[in-house]
């Protein structure tokens, strides 16, 4: 699966240019993911001051071990990395953002494309992209949905608001302080799922951690650490070697 293929199509789509100008000037940007454990998702990426239009990619990994303080990224590698308990998942984790227009307004979404009226299918090729590279690529034994405004496209709010979108089935798991714990069992029987070529989920037996938007102004107490990271992690691999037990 081409990803840069298949944003190139989307970019090109004449529905863009009925969308935002800024949506086609500024390009796109995604990650180049590969299967891991962890994976952390954002929401969009930014357009900061300074920053050049175009499409860009990369391993974005290499911003785990950049020393440098960034306010969007260093709140994200601290939940990666705690030394005093010798716990370090940098290598272990990955990151890819559900939506690849750059805008740094978390607002622009709502007030800018869902009222267009090609908006919505704008939203729905890239989220089917999205879950295609979470499902065949990335596999990741734990979702880290770090963006509220995000949990919708999972799915999570379909019982309450009847939002399907990438349309996962969920069961809690607990609450924690720092989020909420569920478990992938499945996929929404539904039509309505942006991905209906996805007939079964790779990620049964996933658990997705729902969090808010993490800042350098975040709780501490609300903040996901390594040690619980690692903790979810060493869950999932307890229940896998417990199911190979049963008869």
């Amino acid at each position: 699966m081409s990803v840069e293929k298949r944003l190139s199509e989307i970019w090109a789509a004449d529905y863009i240019q009925t969308l935002p100008s800024l949506i086609k000037d500024r390009g796109f940007i995604f990650a180049d993911n590969e299967q891991k454990d962890i994976l952390i998702t954002g929401f969009n990426p930014s357009f900061r001051d300074g920053e050049v239009a175009g499409y860009f990619h990369g391993p974005i990994r290499n911003i785990w071990f950049d020393e440098k303080h960034d306010n969007y990224w260093s709140p994200i590698k601290k939940m990666l990395v705690e030394p005093e308990q010798n716990i370090d998942l940098r290598e272990n984790a990955d990151y890819l953002d559900i939506f690849y227009f750059r805008e740094q307004n978390q607002n622009f979404l709502q007030e800018h494309i869902i009222p267009n009226p090609n908006g919505v299918r704008f939203l729905i090729d890239q989220l089917n992209l999205t879950q295609n590279i979470i499902e065949n690529i990335v596999r990741p034994k734990l979702l880290v949905v770090k963006n509220k405004e995000s949990w919708a496209y999972f799915g999570k709010l379909f019982e309450e608001k009847g939002w399907i979108w990438m349309g996962y089935k969920f069961e809690f798991v607990q609450n924690m302080v720092c989020g909420e714990l569920y478990k992938i069992v499945g996929l929404l029987d539904s039509p309505e799922r942006i991905a209906p070529e996805i007939t079964k989920t790779n990620l049964e037996g996933s658990y997705v951690f729902f969090t808010q938007h993490i800042n350098q102004y975040t709780a501490a107490e609300k903040r996901p650490t390594a040690s619980v990271l690692k903790a979810i992690l060493d869950w999932y691999d307890t229940e896998k070697n417990v199911r190979k037990l049963g008869v």
